[in-house]
């Protein structure tokens, strides 16, 4: 008797665990709808959707959904899918898309408040080194490491000083007290590309800034990549990602893990493409609006 009552009070705790699923819109492609309370709407992005709803899938179509903050799963065949049968695909599979992109995406489309894509940061697993000397020149920790292989994109600063100029030093990895390359520029920062034949694919090298005449031991590290290692790092990143994505989705969740990977020139062109995709994403514009910002791409 006692057996029969734990099986039962067991079946009843699945239940209701399964019940408690909750869904989120994350890509689709082609004629997908959402089936809810008897009422069919067409499928939209980052659309909440209840465990107690059914997903129609046409011919052509395909539609990838988030569970729980957790997982993502796709329908890619035409058929009739209700949600309620499906509580296992909540579960988390290792290396099929980033824990943390999915956590992220979860937050940012389901919060009510602040401006979406502000706070990347708190998903990502890379943290800048903190600072220690005193001086006038203080730069974003997200700028301690950055990996370049190409585009625009500018190193940058803020000064505690009123000072109009700058002094910009390059070295390479063995030899921080020659620099290799020196200018003096106006603005609180400097684009990498007016620089890079000064580097060679595949080395390391050390930058610092200090305002014109006087002195700062802060040296950070730029890492200028080969056009072939960077294409290995974002095949690797392209193929973590579920099952089907829309360009948009995939271009946005490239730029954030190559952000995460210090990638930041890279990682623009990919935000700027998915806000090019869809212009009518208010994540996705934000998050470049953010990141402009953040990087003093104005």
């Amino acid at each position: 008797m006692k057996k029969l009552q734990f099986i039962i009070l067991f079946c009843l705790f699945a239940g209701i665990v399964s019940a408690q699923n909750n869904y989120i819109l994350y890509s689709f492609k082609g004629n997908v709808s959402v089936v809810d309370n008897k009422v069919e709407t067409k499928a939209k992005v980052g659309t909440p959707i209840n465990s107690s709803a059914t997903i129609k899938v046409q011919n052509g179509a395909a539609v990838t959904l988030i569970c729980n903050e957790a997982a993502m799963f796709t329908f890619s065949k035409a058929g009739t899918y209700p949600l309620s049968k499906f509580g296992d695909s909540c579960t988390v599979k290792n290396g099929s898309v980033s824990a943390n992109y999915v956590k992220y995406v979860w937050a940012q489309m389901t919060k009510s408040s602040g401006a979406p894509g502000s706070n990347r940061k708190a998903y990502m697993n890379t943290v800048g080194a903190v600072s220690r000397s005193i001086n006038n020149i203080w730069v974003d920790p997200r700028l301690d490491t950055v990996n370049y292989s190409k585009g625009e994109f500018p190193l940058s600063w803020k000064s505690y000083s009123t000072a109009k100029e700058f002094d910009f030093k390059l070295f390479t990895h063995d030899n921080i007290s020659t620099p290799i390359y020196t200018t003096t520029v106006t603005k609180h920062k400097i684009p990498i590309n007016s620089f890079a034949s000064k580097m060679k694919p595949g080395n390391s090298y050390y930058w610092v800034v200090s305002v014109k005449g006087e002195e700062n031991e802060e040296i950070k590290v730029l890492n200028y990549v080969s056009k072939e290692d960077f294409n290995k790092v974002e095949a690797k990143l392209l193929n973590q990602g579920a099952s089907f994505e829309a360009k948009a989705e995939q271009s946005y969740r490239l730029g954030f893990l190559l952000e995460d990977a210090h990638f930041l020139s890279e990682a623009y062109q990919h935000y700027n493409t998915a806000a090019t995709l869809d212009p009518n994403n208010v994540l996705y514009r934000s998050t470049l609006m953010s990141f402009r910002k953040d990087y003093e791409l104005k």
